[in-house]
């Protein structure tokens, strides 16, 4: 058995990616290729509100190596939220990945127009792939890591092949890859599941979750001890686990808020329910009172009979 840092939190998820090694091998897994050179360029964790809950956003360059032989620099947007987030968020910190990061920098030799010799600083944009760790599942899918690739067809809808290769197709969009934890099982069928294992919340230890046992790590995929042995590490980080603890902190005073927020909309509810209730009886008693009175009742005789002090009655024939 061997005592890891529960990647879960984001404090760990943040310490095992930080390590360069780990994010070639694990971000290589995921995308199915081989990673030879990856660059964290940005990395920020948002809390949305008091109730809400916090995306952390890791983003990376990677140069990676193609099945002719051929190398690509891909930018890869990682983004990590425990909680159900609005899917809104997602896209806007994506979109700040085409606006401004998803391209390399390149300089050109050129002619000028006096035929002299020049350079030239273009940008040439760069294929995104969004890879999303959601600690809560999706409805209907159950499935622990999903694909989703835009697939270009033509009028007939059969598939156009080239398309996937063509620079104004790819650079236009992007491929996501999304991995429902509380789906991650023992039973890995797949080389990405395997590595994967190391977020099963059901090897959690029973009295801290910032914990998990592994009680096989043999006959794993290359580079999975290594990716281990960076979580290993963290156990013993006192800043990790100090992290760990503001984290914990701050869910429950999430859940706190929540709570509190329930019992008010539920009172405001009985409230408004007793309201209309009231409403409804007072609807009642004014056509009742409008009723004596058109038959030649007094407003004092009304009065009397249904009981209601005369303001009370004249408010409702008024």
């Amino acid at each position: 058995m061997i005592q890891i840092a529960n990647p879960i939190y984001d404090s760990v998820f943040k310490y095992m990616m930080q390590n360069r090694k780990v994010c070639m091998i694990l971000l290589g897994a995921l995308l199915n290729v081989e990673i030879i050179e990856v660059d964290l360029i940005h990395n920020e964790l948002v809390r949305a509100n008091l109730k809400g809950f916090g995306i952390l956003r890791l983003d990376f360059l990677a140069k990676i190596k193609k099945d002719d032989g051929s190398f690509e620099m891909v930018s890869i947007e990682v983004q990590k939220a425990e909680k159900d987030t609005e899917i809104v968020r997602f896209r806007r910190y994506l979109s700040r990945l085409y606006d401004t990061e998803a391209y390399e920098t390149k300089t050109v030799k050129k002619k000028n127009r006096k035929g002299e010799d020049v350079e030239e600083i273009i940008e040439t944009p760069i294929h995104i792939v969004a890879i999303y760790f959601l600690g809560h599942p999706l409805d209907d899918v159950t499935e622990p890591v999903v694909y989703y690739s835009p697939q270009a067809k033509n009028a007939l809808g059969e598939p156009v092949e080239k398309a996937a290769l063509n620079p104004f197709f790819r650079y236009l969009s992007h491929n996501s890859i999304v991995v429902q934890i509380p789906y991650l099982r023992k039973n890995a069928r797949t080389k990405v599941e395997e590595f994967l294992e190391i977020f099963d919340q059901s090897n959690v230890m029973p009295n801290d979750a910032h914990y998990l046992m592994l009680d096989n790590i043999d006959n794993k995929p290359d580079g999975y001890n290594v990716v281990v042995r960076q979580l290993v590490s963290a156990v013993a980080d006192r800043e990790v686990k100090m992290a760990m603890a503001i984290e914990d902190e701050y869910a429950s005073d999430i859940e706190d808020r929540t709570e509190l927020e329930e019992i008010v909309e539920e009172q405001k509810e009985k409230l408004a329910e007793k309201d209309a209730q009231l409403s409804q009886k007072d609807a009642q008693l004014s056509a009742f009172a409008k009723t004596l009175f058109s038959m030649g009742l007094s407003r004092e005789e009304i009065s009397e009979k249904i009981n209601i002090p005369l303001e009370q009655l004249n408010k409702l024939l008024d």
